[in-house]
């Protein structure tokens, strides 16, 4: 069976040293198998995040595999609390520990996978062509079921990770629902589908490549790379900004549209995933960590139980208290100076939870703006929003030839925002951008394009610094958790 599957792999030549990441799970220690088989220099990394009660007992099962197959040895600790994001924080840390080249253990299934979550993304064509086969990724003409026989025919027993069954992340509700219904739909088992269009795609993908360098013999140069064919122009930013930062996944759609504007003039800076930040200065398109870095994100774990006696038991302890408010608005109001140098925008404030967002706001920002507000509704006195949005309050102002910030107060399923936007943009302004307070994780129920975000907090209903329930609250300094009118959460 082990020869049979070799002649599927891609590893180096025998007697090549390969460090091969291994969990302990099916997919790893078939990958520790195979690689001692095909005759390299093995050494087996495990790495425990600390993220589950016993997870440090599996790197036994890791030593004894690597002993029983002639394999070296690594065990690595990081530390990863839980909180929102843990799936891509616990891949960065993963990925920080490992030596670079470091082999994985990833299936054709995981391909597939990694295909339709790019494509949800929106990455485009290079996305779509998923993982690039060979010594990084030996095992990806394999399947999960071959892996899990190769184990049992070993004699090795994988660790069950309970995580892979937790439909909070994207990758396991791809795994189990998102597969299974292509498969019913289109008659036939979608994953040998998937890897063979990827292979499609990588060869196109290089094609485009190699003429968006030819095109673009400086990418830095903001006016040259504006005026490519659209599809040139995307792809040669791609180039830029995966060489910037070649992590995981490729640059979204949108975080490519965004950088264009960049460097047509429409913009002169945005905030792309990963902290960073894309600028133009003197005609030349620059990437660096931006003034405050990634977006803050909150945890309930963060949570401090400073809850003032007269707002006691409905509300909560305190996620994010007024001194790290004001820290982050003053990083905001820095980025808006920056960025709206040249034009000054029209700040428009969604009353009545954006009022104290905006007070502190309009002061932190070093240009004179104008500023108006427009009232909507969408949750009444409910906690979960209606989805319905009523204009309750219109603008004063004219919007046409103008840029326009919107100040939120709280992003959760996008739509009040989403129909907001459409609203402004039919009135002819030269952009619309948003600021937004606080963005709920994984509540968005459409797209969204957000320029500016203070923190990521918990899917957690919240109130204080503007936010309220039925028209409660407002005036707590910081931002709570509410937990109800019996305080039991």
């Amino acid at each position: 069976m082990v020869n049979e599957l070799l002649l599927r792999c891609t590893f180096p030549p025998a007697g090549s040293a390969l460090d091969c990441a291994v969990s302990g799970g099916a997919d790893s220690l078939a990958l520790l198998v195979l690689a001692t088989a095909a005759g390299c220099r093995v050494t087996a990394i495990h790495v425990d995040h600390g993220m589950r009660i016993g997870s440090a007992a599996e790197a036994d099962v890791v030593a004894a595999a690597a002993d029983a197959m002639g394999a070296k040895f690594v065990s690595e600790t990081v530390e990863v609390t839980m909180g929102s994001n843990v799936e891509a924080r616990a891949r960065a840390a993963r990925f920080a520990v490992l030596p670079e080249g470091t082999s994985t253990g990833h299936t054709m299934d995981d391909q597939a996978e990694t295909i339709l979550i790019n494509l949800l993304r929106g990455a485009g064509s290079d996305g779509l062509a998923g993982m690039e086969p060979g010594p990084a990724h030996p095992i990806l003409s394999l399947r999960r079921n071959e892996t899990h026989s190769l184990c049992a025919v070993m004699g090795l027993i994988p660790v069950e990770d309970p995580s892979n069954d937790d439909p909070a992340f994207v990758r396991n509700r791809v795994r189990h629902e998102l597969l299974p219904l292509c498969a019913d739909v289109a008659g036939r088992d979608p994953v040998p589908l998937l890897a063979r269009q990827a292979g499609v795609l990588r060869d196109e993908s290089s094609l485009l490549d190699a003429l968006a360098t030819e095109a673009a013999r400086d990418p830095l140069d903001a006016r040259s790379v504006a005026a490519l064919p659209v599809a040139l122009a995307r792809r040669s930013v791609r180039q830029w900004l995966r060489a910037s930062d070649p992590g995981d996944y490729p640059p979204s759609l949108a975080e490519v549209e965004r950088v264009l504007a960049v460097a047509s003039g429409s913009v002169v800076a945005t905030e792309i995933a990963g902290g960073r930040r894309v600028r133009r200065s003197g005609g030349r398109l620059a990437v660096d960590a931006g003034r405050s870095g990634s977006v803050p994100s909150v945890t309930r774990d963060e949570t401090a139980a400073v809850v003032p006696k007269w707002a006691q038991p409905q509300v909560g302890p305190v996620l994010v208290d007024a001194e790290r408010l004001a820290v982050r608005v003053a990083e905001l109001g820095a980025q808006i100076t920056a960025d709206y140098a040249d034009d000054p925008p029209l700040l428009v404030a969604v009353l009545k939870g954006a009022m104290l967002f905006m007070s502190d706001l309009c002061r932190a920002i070093e240009l004179p703006v104008d500023v108006d507000f427009m009232a909507v509704s969408s949750y009444g006195s409910a906690t979960k929003t209606s989805g319905v949005v009523r204009i309750v309050k219109d603008l004063d102002s004219e919007l046409e030839g103008r840029h326009v910030l919107v100040v939120e107060d709280i992003i959760d399923s996008g739509l009040t925002l989403n129909y907001l936007r459409r609203y402004l943009n039919a009135r002819a302004p030269k952009s619309v951008e948003v600021c937004a307070l606080l963005v709920k994780e994984g509540e968005q129920r459409v797209e969204l394009d957000l320029r500016y975000v203070g923190f990521q907090i918990p899917a957690s209903f919240v109130v204080g610094y503007g936010l309220d329930v039925a028209e409660q609250y407002r005036n707590l300094p910081g931002v709570h958790l509410y937990l109800g009118p019996d305080g039991d959460g």
